[in-house]
């Protein structure tokens, strides 16, 4: 029985991708041939390379947005989940219009309507750009999350639109609003973006006293950061939860999860002066290619530490390419920023390989997206501003 709902959700997603490619977006045949195959690997990934306990928050997504589904068709509205992440999400799942939740696969095809939202307002919202296209519909990780049952493309979704409100549009309070339900989704994200835009607006003006008076700052906070209470209780926070995290970590090398005793043991503190800013600069780069070739154990780290070569040799050439627009290279300095803030905190508290590569797609992502739609947008400001001082031209010598 289960199956028979599963065949009806997959006719209507089926139905609305036809319209939205065809009708809608008038797509090339190969992007919507790539667009079907989304919806293809839905039906290959759980209970057919790996079980749903794979990745064991699938149940969780499912029970509770059946459950928030079922209290809302029979008038009850009891509201069965928490103010948690899972809770949070779950009830943003189920208001997306998947006609039955049945099974782990249901909750797959809801994911998929959110990168198909994401791949229309990427198209809309901007100049038309195959590169952009093709990177968000070939994608490995984004083609696996979105496959999933996890929460990883609601945060993209989010994140996403906020970001284009804070840099596009530079409305910083409206794109801060709309990205508010991280705090209950992923709280992490929500503070990097929050301090993106605060070093953003700081580093933006290139003012001789402000970038001193931070270079200052950075360098107190380096040297001792104990001495300011604001430095010094964030600064206790990570080391809190970075130890956390290795001893829930510890279950791949002892068996067990939360081996305080070993985690400790094994536990690289943050440190102060030069030893921080080696560490910093050392989980950076770590968390850009974690997890490296000679740490793979499976078919699917073997994949990831690919993707994070390819991802870094795109980084690479995409910060090559020359820009002429002054307005753009504000843009990327916040891409950047952003980048730098995200793999550098992540990479000081994360250290399971799946984790890490869960936590940095979505960045990955809205990095190099928004960095392809700006050149692509630096490239057609020049070449405007070339035909209009060309056009100006013809006609000073026409005059004379």
């Amino acid at each position: 029985m289960t199956f028979l709902y599963d065949i009806v959700n997959l006719e209507f997603i089926v139905i609305v991708s036809i319209v939205v490619a065809s009708a809608y977006l008038r797509l090339e045949p190969l992007k919507v041939l790539l667009l079907f195959m989304h919806i293809m690997v839905i039906f290959l990934l759980n209970d057919v390379l790996f079980s749903p306990g794979y990745f064991g928050d699938q149940y969780g997504y499912f029970y509770n947005i059946k459950a928030i589904r079922k209290s809302i068709f029979t008038f009850t509205f009891t509201f069965p989940v928490g103010f948690d992440a899972l809770g949070v999400s779950s009830s943003i799942f189920s208001m997306i219009p998947v006609p039955f939740i049945n099974s782990i696969q249901s909750i797959c095809m809801i994911n998929f309507m959110l990168f198909l939202l994401l791949f229309v307002f990427t198209k809309k919202k901007f100049f038309n750009n195959n590169a952009a296209d093709y990177f968000l519909l070939l994608f490995p990780s984004l083609l696996l999350y979105s496959s999933l049952a996890l929460r990883d493309t609601l945060i993209l979704v989010i994140m996403f639109i906020s970001v284009y409100y804070i840099i596009i549009k530079e409305r910083e309070v409206l794109g801060l609003i709309i990205g508010f339900p991280l705090l209950y989704i992923k709280f992490q994200n929500y503070f990097m973006i929050i301090l993106v835009v605060l070093l953003y607006k700081i580093l933006k003006r290139r003012s001789m006293k402000i970038n001193i008076g931070l270079f200052l700052a950075i360098i107190i906070g380096i040297l001792i950061p104990e001495k300011i209470p604001i430095i010094g209780s964030f600064y206790n926070k990570i080391e809190m939860y970075r130890l956390a995290l290795l001893a829930e970590n510890m279950i791949k090398v002892t068996g067990k999860f939360y081996d305080w005793d070993v985690a400790r043991s094994m536990f690289e503190p943050l440190g102060t002066g030069v030893s921080l800013i080696y560490l910093v600069a050392k989980n950076f780069l770590y968390m850009l290619f974690k997890p490296l070739p000679w740490e793979c154990q499976n078919s699917f780290q073997i994949i990831q530490s690919v993707e994070n070569i390819a991802v870094f040799i795109i980084i690479i050439m995409l910060n090559s390419k020359k820009i002429i627009s002054h307005e753009v290279r504000n843009k990327v300095l916040f891409l950047n920023i952003m980048l730098f803030v995200s793999m550098a905190i992540n990479g000081l508290v994360v250290f399971n390989f799946g984790t890490a590569v869960r936590y940095k797609f979505t960045f990955v992502v809205i990095y190099i997206v928004f960095y392809l739609l700006l050149l692509r947008y630096d490239l057609l400001s020049f070449n405007k501003n070339f035909q209009n001082s060309r056009l100006s031209s013809n006609i000073i010598s026409d005059r004379s």
